[in-house]
């Protein structure tokens, strides 16, 4: 039975949050300064939100506007006498993916659809053109995949990133000459300023396959371990500098787990008016194959979130299709028998039947969500008493998404909310941050150091920020559902491979 399509709102490089909700500005008091504060050297230490990974890639006219390096340009609008910036910056079309080695970014692929995710773009280099030639660490040591784990590891980072297929550990890190971990490369560099945003993927990962792979967060006494590990041995490596950390947002205040519930829901509506015995939408729940849970959206506090993976599928609900099951086999390189559990029956209507529910994958149940909700909760408890601990500040962002979520926010005349591709603050894989929305974080650190550290650096111009380009600003104001292929999120998934 199709689903109507329409949603489609909050992506690419743009981020405007909601008029009617929160406002921002420039700060207020003396004029731009350091106060007494001297930064000569910055460096930011992180996973893709970092890098300034956006639809699904890291690519120069989006890594430009990476926060740090924002961050960088304010602090020298503030009047730090600061070193280059340096940022490992991949040659539109960006950093390839590792099966195919062809861009990765998301884009516009037709307007039939419409079809969003890699146009098979052939890039321009496999990795950073001053990797060879800068003959020092990055300033910014934002690693895609990432988690707390990686901060203090000293493998070596060609075998890091053959173990978990994901070569940005190489690409970065580089040079052992230049330090055996991040910790090491990131002290080489002498930094007044140190911002470290380290722990989001030892949750998303989790979440975003559906609570399948990994099948757990972190554990939170080993997260608590590390973390304080992690930053003791940063601040005694660096006594002097300013160090601000940021904690964990919530995973469901973004667009990946929030935009297809409604298509998903007005189908079911939908075919229950024309089957009013049709008990509801049947789903997985984790070690399941036939589905024992079955939803019809009318409890938000126990309503499973279906992820922005299953927009491909919205529309096959009620046909008799094992869809999915196919393009998994094709994406794994598997058989199809391997795939289909034993009890699936791909001729009984799609989500409608308990014998072919919604994939596990793609749902993330209520208690996945408790699971990546207490564990964000322990992370953050964590991240709070390990900073006071150690001298550091904390950038609120869990607060800050969750105001967005449910309030908007407002900056600089424009509004932006989390919904996907209207809301203007995510990007096409409705993980990470636009070019607009990287602003707006550069903008939550910079209110923490000036509070913090009583400095008086200016606010990023959201407004210089590039917002979404037409044609997707045309299908965002008619709220278009866009087609993600699956095979398009392998390298998405890749960054959160197993290998330690």
């Amino acid at each position: 039975m199709k689903v109507t399509t329409h949603i489609f709102a909050a992506l690419i490089v743009i981020c405007a949050l909601v008029a009617s909700g929160c406002t921002d500005s420039a700060p207020s008091g003396p004029s731009a300064g350091l106060g007494s504060v001297t930064v000569r050297n910055y460096v930011s230490i992180g996973n893709s939100l970092t890098a300034g990974y956006q639809s699904a890639g890291l690519y120069q006219s989006a890594q430009m506007y990476s926060y740090p390096n924002l961050i960088s340009q304010q602090l020298t609008a503030a009047g730090a006498s600061m070193a280059t910036f340096n940022q490992p910056i991949w040659p539109d079309p960006g950093s390839p993916d590792p099966l195919t080695g062809k861009a990765s970014r998301y884009v516009l692929i037709n307007l039939n659809g419409p079809i969003i995710g890699p146009a098979g773009e052939a890039v321009t280099a496999a990795a950073p053109p001053s990797a060879g030639t800068l003959l020092q660490p990055y300033n910014n040591l934002g690693i895609p995949g990432a988690v707390i784990y990686d901060f203090l590891d000293t493998t070596n980072f060609a075998t890091k990133a053959a173990a978990r297929a994901n070569g940005f550990f190489a690409a970065i890190l580089r040079n052992a000459a230049f330090g055996n971990n991040v910790l090491t490369q990131a002290k080489n560099l002498s930094p007044d300023l140190v911002t470290f945003w380290l722990g989001n993927n030892d949750v998303l990962g989790f979440a975003t396959s559906g609570g399948t792979s990994p099948n757990a967060p972190t554990d939170a006494n080993t997260f608590a371990f590390l973390y304080n590990q992690s930053l003791t041995a940063l601040h005694a490596a660096l006594p002097n500098a300013k160090i601000i950390v940021a904690n964990i947002p919530d995973v469901k205040a973004v667009p990946f787990f929030t935009t297809v519930n409604p298509e998903v829901a007005a189908g079911l509506k939908t075919a229950k008016a024309a089957i009013p015995t049709l008990p509801g939408l049947f789903y997985e729940k984790h070690g399941e194959v036939v589905a024992s849970s079955f939803t019809n959206f009318d409890n938000p506090a126990t309503d499973p979130l279906i992820t922005l993976k299953a927009g491909a599928y919205a529309s096959l609900l009620g046909q008799p299709t094992g869809k999915w099951y196919r393009d998994l086999a094709a994406t794994l390189g598997a058989p199809l028998a391997a795939v289909i559990g034993a009890g699936i029956d791909t001729t009984k209507p799609f989500g409608f039947h308990p014998q072919n529910p919604f994939p596990d994958a793609l749902v993330l149940d209520a208690d996945e969500q408790a699971t990546a909700s207490a564990a964000i909760s322990a992370f953050n408890s964590t991240i709070a008493t390990v900073a006071a601990a150690n001298g550091a500040a904390v950038a609120d962002m869990n607060g800050f998404f969750n105001m967005v979520k449910t309030s908007g926010f407002t900056v600089d005349g424009e509004t932006f909310t989390t919904a996907y591709i209207s809301g203007g603050l995510f990007s096409l894989d409705g993980v990470h941050p636009s070019c607009k929305g990287y602003g707006i974080l550069a903008n939550e650190y910079i209110k923490t150091m000036n509070a913090s550290f009583g400095m008086h650096v200016p606010y990023v111009n959201i407004n210089s920020l590039p917002g979404i380009p037409a044609p997707l600003s045309k299908l965002a104001a008619k709220r278009v559902l866009p087609t993600i292929p699956y095979s398009a999120w392998k390298s998405f998934d890749a960054l959160w491979g197993s290998g330690f």
